[in-house]
């Protein structure tokens, strides 16, 4: 495996050459196919993965076969580090969303990669307080929004974390309907009302697989009112 491809995870960016060349002894290199299960929930293995390239998806599913997404990973970022620090059980499972390149490597050498690190370990601690900060706004959402604020503010995390490439206010490629409601606990036929309605109002536009935001600052300023109808 090239070494300098590890240079693109946001948590090992610019350790020093030792580093990478630690890593890089380290690491296996895996190609995953878009829809393809990389982790399932509950299982005990310990290992710790970094998307080099591609984008994956961290969900869990009901008795009843009800989908719940938790997030998106992309390329940069890493997953399975909870299992690695605390041995535990996935919490959940991961599959591609596109044909994604991975690297993976063992909870042991990551752990003692921390610990002879403390730059390292700096940025991990801020990566976990910024998912638990994350996951803390969610659960607020979930209990105390009504769906259409759950998915203007949805659509405005979309915004703000769309590729830096993407040209325009352009959320592209954008989550299915049925994707979006995944992700803030409802069903598709509300996400679907609701969208609709903003493109109504001309805060967005539709396409096949991306959605257009016209007026970014008008979704903001509706996002954060709990008065739907006053705010529009």
């Amino acid at each position: 495996m090239n070494k300098e491809l590890l240079q693109k995870i946001d948590l090992l960016r610019g350790l020093d050459h030792c580093d990478y060349d630690r890593l890089h002894n380290r690491c296996s290199l895996r190609q995953h196919k878009k829809n393809s299960e990389i982790l399932r929930k509950n299982d005990d293995s310990t290992d710790i993965f970094f998307v080099i390239e591609g984008e994956v998806i961290a969900r869990s599913f009901s008795e009843e076969g009800k989908e719940v997404s938790f997030t998106t990973i992309k390329s940069g970022e890493l997953f399975g580090e909870f299992s690695a620090i605390d041995g535990q059980p996935r919490s959940a499972s991961i599959a591609a969303t596109e044909d994604s390149l991975i690297a993976q490597m063992t909870s042991k050498d990551f752990r003692e990669l921390v610990l002879t690190t403390p730059e390292l370990g700096l940025r991990l601690v801020e990566l976990l307080v910024a998912k638990s900060r994350r996951l803390s706004q969610r659960i607020f959402e979930y209990g105390t929004m009504p769906v259409r604020l759950r998915v203007q503010r949805e659509l405005v995390r979309l915004y703000d974390t769309r590729d830096a490439r993407t040209s325009g206010n352009l959320i592209q490629p954008a989550p299915s309907h049925y994707e979006i409601a995944t992700r803030i606990a409802t069903h598709r036929e509300a996400v679907s009302r609701e969208l609709g309605h903003l493109v109504s109002e001309n805060i967005i536009e539709l396409g096949k697989r991306k959605i257009k935001v016209r007026d970014i600052d008008r979704l903001r300023l509706i996002s954060r009112n709990d008065n739907f109808s006053d705010a529009l």
